[in-house]
């Protein structure tokens, strides 16, 4: 597949102009999946294309729905979705690397190697590594210790020449008190690129399921992020990754004073105050149609997060309650 052309609809007819966030995003995972299909049998310059490709589409997504993308992401909190993490991870970058001044040509690369960041070990992220619950093997801690120097190669020999993505997949696990791998370099000498995408990859990362534990709320997330700032993450981009997706991230339920339960919409007239659809009412009603709450408002206080309720239409409500973007 030419990675400039335009992929045919599911039933074969013309795309049509624009999807719903959640279909958006189901899209372009299936297209990563594709890709990392593609990659596992021939990690060539035709195939490391496509993530260039779809670097291109979380661009567009995040220029004309940013909180709609986010919480399209949000809202999956399952396992399944194998390469969600990227893909979560590429979204993350976009934003941060706008947060912090990047290019647009830049932020390119950089959500590229969001991507591919795990392109020297997809042999064993294929065997569903995130659902093993025993302890890693000294062979799988090999894999994992060489990946990032792996990957960097993988995309040198499919001839990637950009420094931004290059230095991103190699160094994207080493840590500021140099306690990462596999260099062990320290703040001063690790690239900007690579402190985004380590920020971004250890939230998303939180964010999913594993065999040992469950996935975390994001708050619990955020929380472990500013805790690990100056040893684990760089201090700066720890506050970043809080502003630009809110103490309640868009996609979140939560559980209002009311009794009423809804999604994270968007960030409100301040960070602790977020606009949130309601779908059940304060005795477990299904509402036919959501109900955008003010938690401003005493009566509207978001009170705590919650699992995602049961609705007989949920779908439907949820596609309506952000901007539709391009297909």
């Amino acid at each position: 597949m030419n990675p400039e052309s335009p992929r045919p609809a599911a039933d074969g007819g013309a795309q049509s102009e624009s999807v719903s966030v959640l279909t958006w995003a189901d899209e372009q995972h299936l297209f990563l999946t594709q890709t990392f299909d593609a990659l596992l049998v021939s990690p060539d310059r035709k195939h490391v294309s496509r993530c260039l490709y779809l670097a291109h589409k979380i661009q567009s997504g995040c220029k004309h729905s940013p909180e709609g993308v986010l919480a399209a992401l949000h809202l999956n909190r399952t396992a399944r979705y194998q390469h969600v993490k990227e893909l979560f991870a590429g979204v993350l970058c976009e934003l941060l690397g706008q947060k912090v001044g990047m290019t647009p040509s830049a932020r390119l690369l950089l959500i590229c190697a969001a991507l591919t960041q795990d392109i020297g070990m997809l042999d064993l992220q294929d065997e569903k590594l995130d659902k093993q619950v025993t302890a890693l093997t000294d062979q799988q801690k090999r894999i994992i210790t060489k990946h990032p120097h792996n990957g960097r190669q993988i995309l040198e020999r499919a001839g990637v020449k950009d420094s931004v993505w290059l230095s991103a997949v190699e160094q994207h696990h080493e840590r500021p008190d140099g306690n990462g791998y596999p260099q062990a370099l320290t703040a001063e000498a690790i690239s900007q690129p690579a402190k985004l995408l380590s920020v971004a990859d250890i939230y998303v990362a939180m964010m999913r399921p594993r065999g040992d534990r469950p996935a975390m709320f994001p708050r619990e997330a955020m929380k472990q992020v500013f805790l690990a700032r100056g040893h684990q993450v760089d201090n700066d981009i720890a506050r970043q990754l809080i502003e630009v997706i809110g103490m309640h991230p868009p996609g979140i339920w939560v559980k209002l004073i009311n009794g009423e339960v809804g999604v994270v919409v968007a960030q409100g007239s301040t960070p602790a105050f977020p606009r949130v659809a309601t779908v059940l009412s304060h005795d477990g009603e299904h509402l036919g149609a959501a109900v955008i709450r003010d938690t401003s408002q005493r009566s509207y206080t978001l009170v705590e997060a919650v699992t995602a309720p049961f609705h007989f239409n949920l779908s439907a409500i949820l596609a309506d309650l952000w901007p539709r973007l391009p297909a």
